[in-house]
């Protein structure tokens, strides 16, 4: 089987890519950069694509190990980058659900709040964030569980509302 495009993967996984990283960075701009890291790794590893992995986990991987390795060189830096940027506090009530929103991810443990983004942001299924991530799907189910569970923990407690965009049972 011949390794997909760069281009063809650009284009139906950019926005997506990019999402996930504006949500796990708050950053725009951040978001950005790393969405070009990200498919600058791509193209300099298509000739190692792996036809076991499905092409939107592979893609995810390599954003993910992207995200990892900015956070490696911010804490050797001794820079704190924040999860988010905080939006100017005078802004309307969306805005306000969305500091409420980032604040809880902050405080979820590392793997569940990137199940959860990896879910939610990008869309990918168990098995496909199982292979991100090096988990099986169950274990992949537990963390999306957890994230949820304290997210509406905190929400619940912060007096915040966040509606989810996907609505579904975890089993």
């Amino acid at each position: 089987m011949e390794p997909p495009r760069a281009a063809g993967l650009f284009e139906r996984h950019h926005l997506a890519v990019y999402r996930f990283l504006r949500r796990a960075t708050g950053d725009g701009p951040a978001a950005e950069d790393l969405t070009q890291e990200v498919f600058l790794r791509i193209v300099r590893g298509l000739d190692r694509y792996e036809d076991r992995l499905r092409e939107r986990a592979w893609v995810f991987r390599i954003a993910r190990n992207v995200l990892v390795d900015r956070h490696r060189r911010a804490m050797r830096t001794d820079r704190d980058l924040p999860l988010a940027a905080v939006p100017d506090p005078a802004s309307d009530a969306r805005q306000t659900e969305a500091i409420a929103l980032q604040e809880a991810l902050a405080g979820l443990r590392e793997e569940e709040r990137e199940a959860f983004l990896l879910r939610e942001v990008a869309g990918l299924g168990y098995e496909e964030i199982g292979a991100v991530v090096d988990a099986t799907p169950d274990a992949v189910r537990m963390r999306i569980y957890r994230a949820r569970a304290g997210l509406r923990a905190w929400l619940g407690a912060s007096g915040g509302t966040v509606v989810s965009a996907r609505r579904e049972t975890v089993r």
